[in-house]
């Protein structure tokens, strides 16, 4: 029983990895003599040539549509659908420590580049099979500032387009046939790193890319939450902003703050969870968002549910609404012409949204509230529902309120401000 299980298991993933074998073009990059610089420089500025060398040539690597999948050491290893595209980015990438080079030769490697092309197992974001090894001993093979490429790449590519020259021939270890490579002469190439700026966009891989995302999140969290503590109150307080929010909820049957938030929040994540390199500034701004979500929410949450009296204008208010507001609490809420319950809906609106309070009235036994619903137009919708058989009491409306703007408040903002200041200016890039 034990034997026939794993025979069944065997042959489903046998069939699974074959369904993953896929043509693929791997790429190799090394260092020469890195041993001897991190001996000479010293470990703090080994990892700092070695950071350079990534933010050089990572977006060199995504702009050719190659995928970085690992970094070893010192080189990295990347694999493209297309052959062309390979050896494109390997150009760019010895165009581009050679333009590095001569503004700043000391702390600019001499890189050696190995590509091969075969079939290998693609799983995810690694491959494996033999044509990643048959790639790293191509790299091997070569010298600083080279770039080889095996036969069975250089088969597969225009040799008078990438100017290719064959070098030698040589046996990889554990294989029975000789292999040969060929050199790109890429220094009289066209240049193909013109429209790549080098350090304008940062890399993020791994650890970088979760920080960023959780980052992201926060700062477009606390956002939302500013608008729904102040800015919607504003809004609504001026009558034409109100009705403007009003007749989008209508066409859209949602609160758009909510789904402008959802669609800006889902957007933005994935844009930076799938991005191999984003904006430094950009990085910063959302390291600042960062900032002042931590800094507001420590100061808010306990000044405003907490019994504190920090001072003696701690709850005095700075400015306050012109008019008083319910807020709606049910979803498909009516609003009718009349305050009756038989009278016409003009209206539906959904929990969450702030109306203006127009006039009270009570007829038999409900309380029906008088709220502004478009341009000069009026409707009543009942603060509660009364309880029926089979259905419970239901508070539609909260009660009237006004909104207040205090000195904690200001407080709260001046806090994050300086939690935003902090965030920009304290913004560290870790090592790629």
């Amino acid at each position: 029983m034990h034997d026939t299980l794993r025979i069944r298991v065997i042959k489903g993933l046998t069939r699974q990895i074959r369904r993953s074998r896929k043509p693929v073009t791997v790429l190799f990059t090394d260092i020469q003599d890195s041993t001897k610089y991190w001996d000479r420089h010293g470990d703090t500025q080994g990892r700092l040539m070695l950071d350079q060398h990534h933010r050089l040539v990572f977006p060199i690597i995504t702009r050719f549509h190659g995928k970085v999948l690992k970094t070893m050491g010192d080189g990295v290893m990347a694999s493209f659908k297309v052959p062309d595209d390979a050896v494109r980015a390997a150009i760019g990438i010895q165009q581009r420590l050679a333009q590095q080079r001569a503004r700043d030769t000391w702390s600019c490697p001499n890189v050696r580049i190995g590509i091969h092309t075969g079939t290998a197992i693609v799983e995810g974001k690694d491959i494996f099979g033999d044509v990643v090894n048959v790639a790293s001993r191509v790299e091997r093979h070569g010298a600083g500032d080279e770039i080889l490429v095996s036969a069975s790449t250089a088969a597969k590519l225009e040799q008078t387009v990438f100017d290719l020259v064959k070098k030698r021939s040589f046996t990889p270890k554990g294989k029975q046939r000789p292999l040969a490579v060929y050199r790109c002469r890429w220094k009289d190439h066209p240049s193909l790193i013109g429209a790549i700026p080098p350090r304008s966009f940062v890399p993020v891989i791994g650890r970088q890319k979760v920080n960023v995302v959780v980052h992201l999140i926060a700062s477009l969290g606390i956002s939302y939450l500013l608008y729904l503590i102040y800015l919607r109150h504003v809004i609504a307080d001026a009558e034409g902003l109100a009705l403007l929010t009003l007749e989008a909820q209508s066409i859209l049957n949602i609160h758009p703050a909510a789904l402008v938030a959802a669609i800006v929040a889902a957007a933005a994540v994935l844009v930076v969870a799938r991005a191999k390199t984003v904006p430094y500034f950009i990085l910063r701004l959302i390291k600042a968002g960062f900032g002042f979500c931590l800094a507001f929410l420590v100061f808010h949450l306990p000044a405003t549910y907490l019994p504190l009296e920090a001072g003696p204008k701690w709850n005095e208010a700075i400015f306050w609404s012109r008019n008083l507001f319910v807020e709606v609490l049910a979803d498909n809420t009516s609003a009718r012409q009349q305050p009756s319950p038989g009278s016409p809906i003009v209206r539906t609106v959904d929990a969450g949204t702030l109306l203006l309070l127009a006039d009270v009235h009570t007829q038999d036994g409900l309380t029906w509230i008088k709220v502004l619903i478009g341009k000069q137009r009026y409707g009543w919708v009942p603060r509660v529902l009364a309880a029926k058989i089979g259905a419970p009491e239901k508070r539609l409306l909260t009660p009237a309120y006004r909104f207040y703007f205090r000195y904690r408040d200001l407080y709260a903002l001046l806090v994050g401000a300086a939690g935003f200041i902090w965030g920009f200016l304290n913004f560290r890039i870790r090592p790629a």
